[in-house]
């Protein structure tokens, strides 16, 4: 008995001793944008067996206390030595209540997003809080701060926990196919594409950065679609590596890189977005094999989830426009207060920065979801000149449309506007100068649908590329979850999606 009980506290010594390295080691790689020491805190405290809690909070504390300790002179002992112990008490609480809500790892799961996202928002809120009342770094509290490092500890907490909630559910759900492997080679091999496209230039403007940044979620989305929470799972992660890749060191105190931070918001909500849609695919495909559903019913589930996305989208970009507002309102602040203190180079620098950064985001808004087809149909949406700038670049489209757009529900038009940008970009490597975009919409009594063909003017050999080979199976396989038909001659590609008027879903 005696035995048992030493091996059992030499075993907790030696995971204490273990996190406070890994949590030292982390420290060094990390960024305020992309905070892995909050995953490998969070993880270990909702993951490990409470009798090893003792331990994982004295590791926490001495690795504090080995960053803080040195700068007592800065800012004192209550700080440098309190606020270590203060952190994690106040972290365990809130871990410790999400433990007792979800009980296992199926509801940690389930629930991931919303448990990282709270404890995201409270170590954010923790650390300034101690920082502000403590005498810590006081200058570094303010709401961009509180943003930038919620977002950090939330990719870093997706970071750790995902790939310990895979290892843990790798023999539930979906089965482990060779397919698997090759779906998230290519995804990988996208990515590595996309982050070498940011990195391997000698000079590359913001708004390509942010471009390919953004591109950087497809790849998890495709893995979603076909593979459910894990594809969803191994995508976020895979991306969310790649995107925190990009950042640079500065050694500046509360430095943020804007354009890879309005990225890494966009990637935490289509991370939450996915995860839970992920999870319903997961969900509707062990229903389908417990219940022996024919593929016709899990296409119809699995389109049921991908239109739901849609839906979720729209919030979420509503919430990130309020939250380029906050960010526009504390720029506006900071502008004020340079002009009052005679910095004015400073201001108007500082001002068309802001400007350039909103027309960015106005921009890139209409690939995250493309509100207008909700006020002004398929046809005005596509016709616009964000459309045009973010998906044909350089080239010209020749627009061709026809028939009682306002017939069709707004779903099959938001499912024929995804097809028609998946076309887009796997028709650009003929690197054409004109895309010809033709549509006709029809309204009948016992069916409603759009005909979509789309053709290019090529100006040399067809070349695919990892980017044309990711949309061509995100097109195919979008127009056979809606039991659209599609047909590609050439240089041009023709489509056909119907639905049943009245129905509440295309």
């Amino acid at each position: 008995m005696e035995d048992a009980k030493w091996k059992s506290i030499a075993k907790g010594l030696a995971i204490g001793l273990a996190y406070g390295v890994a949590y030292l080691v982390l420290r060094h790689l990390s960024f305020n944008q992309w905070f892995l020491p909050a995953g490998l805190r969070c993880g270990s405290l909702l993951l490990a067996p409470y009798r090893y809690w003792p331990f994982i909070i004295a590791g926490d504390i001495a690795a504090l206390l080995y960053l803080r300790v040195p700068k007592v002179e800065q800012y004192g002992e209550l700080w440098a030595y309190g606020s270590p112990v203060l952190l994690i008490a106040l972290i365990a609480v809130v871990a410790h209540a999400w433990r007792s809500r979800l009980k296992s790892t199926q509801g940690l799961q389930r629930w991931l997003p919303v448990v990282a996202l709270t404890l995201a928002a409270w170590s954010a809120a923790s650390n300034m809080l101690l920082n502000y009342f403590l005498d810590g770094p006081r200058p570094l509290v303010n709401l961009k701060n509180y943003i930038g490092y919620t977002v950090g500890d939330f990719l870093g907490i997706l970071l750790i926990l995902l790939p310990c909630l895979l290892w843990l559910h790798r023999h539930h759900g979906i089965p482990l196919t060779r397919r698997l492997w090759w779906q998230v080679s290519g995804a990988v091999v996208v990515t590595i594409a996309l982050y070498l496209g940011i990195t391997v230039p000698q000079a590359i403007d913001d708004s390509t950065r942010l471009l390919l940044l953004m591109l950087m979620i497809v790849p998890a989305v495709y893995l979603t679609f076909f593979e459910g929470w894990r594809g969803a799972a191994v995508g976020v992660v895979v991306a969310n590596f790649a995107v925190a890749r990009t950042l640079t060191y500065s050694g500046i105190p509360g430095y943020g890189d804007d354009v890879v931070l309005f990225s890494q918001q966009a990637l935490l909500i289509s991370a939450c977005a996915l995860l839970f849609l992920g999870r319903m695919i997961s969900d509707h495909y062990e229903r389908a094999l417990r219940s022996g559903m024919a593929e016709r019913q899990a296409l119809t589930m699995a389109r049921t989830s991908f239109l739901s996305t849609e839906r979720v989208l729209r919030e979420q970009l509503l919430c990130m426009a309020q939250m380029q507002l906050m960010i526009d309102g504390e720029r506006r602040d900071l502008a004020e207060w340079l002009k009052v203190h005679g910095r004015y180079d400073a201001a108007m620098q500082l001002n068309s920065s802001g400007m350039l950064q909103r027309q960015n985001f106005d921009g890139q808004a209409m690939a995250l979801y493309p509100i207008r087809i909700e006020q002004d149909g398929l046809f005005k949406a596509v016709h616009g000149k964000a459309f045009s700038d973010f998906w044909a670049g350089e080239a010209e489209i020749a627009y061709g449309f026809r028939g009682p757009i306002s017939k069709v529900s707004v779903d099959l038009q938001l499912v024929a506007y995804r097809c028609i940008c998946h076309a887009m970009a796997l028709l650009s490597d003929y690197s054409p100068d004109e895309f010809r975009l033709n549509m006709r919409a029809w309204s009948g009594r016992s069916t409603n649908g759009i005909f979509v063909r789309l053709e290019v003017v090529p100006t040399g050999a067809f070349e695919l590329s990892q980017a044309g080979m990711t949309a061509e199976t995100l097109l195919a396989a979008r127009i056979k979850a809606h039991g659209g038909a599609m047909r590609r001659h050439g240089h041009s590609i023709s489509f056909l999606l119907a639905e049943t008027p009245g129905s509440d879903s295309a």
